[in-house]
């Protein structure tokens, strides 16, 4: 577990100059009131000693004075005393005053990366300059490229009120963290601090009650593991369906701490047994070139190699069919694609890996765009008000990625995305299509994952202590251990 290292500045201007050099002279000045109030005290109870007009009655009254006097100077080192510790606490107030006024001079800024944004327009909109910005990249550039922030980037910078930045913290994914304190002059070096993620790896196993969601938040109260399971066998098991009372479901799941418990990382294997349904097995495995998915035990993708829809969608507006009113045009002809009505600006993925083969204007459909998929289907997508950032023919693409944003543009009535998907040259209708499966594991790597699937199975099924240490996540060996359930 990582320690998070905090850094704190001192930002002096100068009405804050004044203020403090005010308060030092009201102390010089009470100091000075004290000791001249002093001074006189002594002097005054002094001063009949020297009186020429004397008699015996003063001088006894001369040695009650010079008694007191005594008295009084031997009460000096306390007075004294009191003194420094009243100018200690006045000073170590003013000191509290300033640190206060410091972190309230202090602005801060967060932010998150959306398709399309840079870090540098974000920063100019919040009021920082395009010096200080270009400064900050120069200094900060062995750590953090600018020009090349992953989308949901999330940032924090923390500057004066002279427009200096002092402090940068950026969150490239929801795992790593660099804190940047970022150094006043040249001469400095930057000081980089990552926060250390630590992963151990735990068994849960749980019992269907009245719902999946139920169930494990009783388990690892936690909404988002339902939401992993669900999505991992989504191909295979309807959850608001199919689930029933005394299903049963058991995982190997990545626990992640930064000091304290953080979040629950990825499902390395998972198995969901009920009564309606047979025995599901999902291994998570990642072959040396990179490519990682969930697969049965014969290494079998449990994923289709297209997604249902390419967006989320409010309604389909127009569906497939060979003679069409063209609500525009006010002619029959065939509508061999399905409209889906959105609102403007709703991001459009690619339904399956491919390749970019065309993006630009075409026509009727304004900007498009064509991929090319696997085993020969093309599909196509039309509409779109704009691409995503640096799209361009060539490109690849995996499934999921967002490619463009829904529009009007080109013949349409209102915001839509026109989606066709055509087999061996032939347009087909999307929603009566068979979804084929996507690649199982490729032949080159079956060594590999039947010693993956092999190890993460026996802690799966087998009760007692995990006994793993196999090479995952690129290569880096992890010891396993751990176990936790639910009812």
């Amino acid at each position: 577990m990582s320690k998070k290292k905090y850094y704190y500045y001192s930002h002096h201007h100068t009405s804050s100059y004044k203020k403090r050099r005010a308060k030092k002279i009201k102390i010089v000045i009470g100091g000075l009131f004290i000791l001249l109030l002093f001074t006189g005290t002594i002097y005054f109870k002094i001063l009949p000693l020297f009186s020429s007009k004397q008699n015996n009655d003063s001088l006894s009254a001369s040695e009650e004075i010079l008694k007191s006097t005594s008295e009084e100077i031997e009460k000096v080192p306390e007075i004294v005393s009191e003194e420094i510790s009243l100018r200690e606490e006045i000073e170590e107030e003013i000191k509290i005053e300033e640190e206060k006024e410091e972190e309230e001079e202090v602005i801060t800024i967060n932010g998150n990366l959306q398709a399309g944004d840079t870090l540098y327009e974000s920063l100019i909109k919040e009021g920082i300059s395009a010096a200080e910005i270009l400064s900050l990249q120069e200094k900060v550039k062995s750590v953090v490229d600018f020009n090349y922030l992953p989308v949901g980037s999330e940032y924090s910078l923390k500057y004066n009120p002279e427009g200096k930045v002092t402090e940068f913290i950026y969150k490239p994914n929801p795992i790593d963290v660099y804190c940047i304190d970022v150094p006043t002059s040249d001469l400095e070096d930057l000081k980089v601090t990552k926060e250390e993620v630590c992963t151990e790896v735990v068994r849960l196993k749980g019992k269907i009650e009245y719902s999946l969601y139920e169930s494990m938040m009783e388990c690892a109260d936690s909404p988002q593991l339902a939401l992993q399971l669900a999505e991992i066998f989504a191909w295979q098991i309807d959850f608001l369906t199919e689930c029933r009372e005394g299903d049963t479901f058991n995982i190997l799941v990545e626990k992640q701490y930064r000091g304290d418990f953080y979040r629950w990382g990825k499902v390395l294997a998972a198995e969901y047994e009920g009564e309606l349904l047979s025995t599901h097995t999902a291994i998570l495995f990642e072959d040396p070139d990179g490519h990682i998915d969930y697969y049965t035990e014969e290494g079998e993708s449990l994923r289709k190699a297209f997604l249902r829809a390419p967006l989320n969608y409010k309604y389909i507006s127009s569906y497939f069919s060979k003679n069409r009113l063209h609500p525009i045009l006010r002619i029959w002809r065939p509508h061999l694609a399905i409209d889906y009505a959105a609102p403007t600006g709703t991001p459009v993925s690619t339904i399956g890996d491919g390749t970019v083969i065309y993006a630009g204007w075409k026509d009727g459909y304004g900007n498009y765009i064509q991929i090319r998929h696997p085993n020969n289907y093309i599909t196509g997508y039309g509409h779109l008000s704009r691409f995503a950032k640096g799209l361009k023919s060539g490109q690849k693409v995996k499934q999921g990625e967002i490619i463009g944003y829904v529009g009007a543009t080109g013949l349409a009535t209102g915001p839509h995305l026109d989606f066709s998907i055509s087999k061996n040259g032939e347009k087909v209708d999307f929603l009566k299509l068979e979804l084929p499966a996507a690649s199982s594991v490729d032949p080159r790597y079956s060594t590999q994952f039947n010693e993956v699937k092999n190890k993460l199975l026996d802690n799966l099924k087998n009760g007692g202590e995990l006994d793993l240490n196999i090479e995952l996540d690129n290569q880096q060996s992890v010891n396993l251990e751990g176990e936790q359930s639910g009812k």
